[in-house]
């Protein structure tokens, strides 16, 4: 069984427990197109929801994105909130702000202690790494370094490596999402999640991205990956799958299993 010493407990939730968390994200353009989309996608029950605040044409106003996480708390009740500025780099939007900007507005989110999670990537300044840590940390937010790549795959060792930095640099949640070529490729990126699983002392989250990685979204959580991002209205990154399918398959592994992922 998964070791449950690794799972993080976000308002009654297990990241890291003993089946995946199913998170949807958010990509509206304004105030009101977010609210909506979360009204819509919070009826269909995920675990938690991702705002991709790089989607915001705000972004640059930290007032307004302070008043749209107050109303997106209130709307989300006890459902955990992460909060993403992706860069371009990394399959992001492109924004009106630079990184020292970002970094600023974490801190700002941090402070308001309105979301519960935030998502920084681990290969940004190592300066603004541990910036973004300390406004963590110091306002009991949860710190998730990522690291994302669209064009392929990297190799196993590397991989594995991706995870353990993050633990390093203070991670409390390590993410990687890559995009395949082909099969083996998929296969290398849920070994990697097993190896770097058996490693690391805090919950990972691994995918492959694309419909030829969408079965790293099924049964991810058997190798190690603690969420899958499905759609609620609107994917954030290729071959996302609807929150009701992910919800049904990771139902079926679990039983499966007699009652547990792991």
């Amino acid at each position: 069984m998964k070791k449950q010493t690794k799972a993080i407990n976000a308002r009654g939730r297990h990241l890291g427990g003993e089946t995946p968390l199913v998170c949807t994200p958010l990509v509206g353009r304004t105030r009101e197109r977010v609210l909506e989309e979360a009204s819509r996608v919070i009826a269909q029950e995920p675990d938690m929801i991702a705002w991709r605040v790089d989607f915001f044409e705000q972004i640059g106003d930290a007032k307004a994105v302070i008043e749209t996480a107050q109303k997106l708390r209130s709307l989300a009740g006890a459902l955990p909130i992460i909060f993403t500025c992706r860069s371009v780099k990394e399959g992001g939007e492109p924004i009106a702000i630079g990184e020292d900007k970002v970094v600023d507005l974490y801190a700002d989110v941090s402070a308001s202690r309105l979301v519960d999670f935030i998502d920084f990537e681990m290969d940004n300044d190592p300066g603004h790494v541990r910036r973004v840590r300390e406004s963590t940390r110091s306002n009991e937010v949860r710190l998730l370094l990522s690291y994302h790549n669209y064009s392929y795959t990297p190799g196993l060792e590397f991989l594995v490596q991706r995870f353990l930095e993050a633990e390093r640099r203070g991670a409390d949640v390590a993410l990687v999402a890559v995009m395949p070529r082909d099969r083996m490729d998929v296969l290398t990126l849920l070994a990697a999640t097993a190896q770097a699983d058996e490693k690391t002392h805090i919950p990972l989250v691994s995918m492959s991205m694309g419909p030829l990685g969408s079965v790293t979204r099924m049964i991810g959580g058997l190798f190690g990956s603690g969420v899958s991002f499905g759609v609620g209205e609107s994917a954030s990154a290729p071959g996302q799958i609807p929150i009701g399918d992910l919800v049904t398959v990771h139902d079926i592994i679990r039983r499966a299993h007699g009652g547990e992922i792991f």
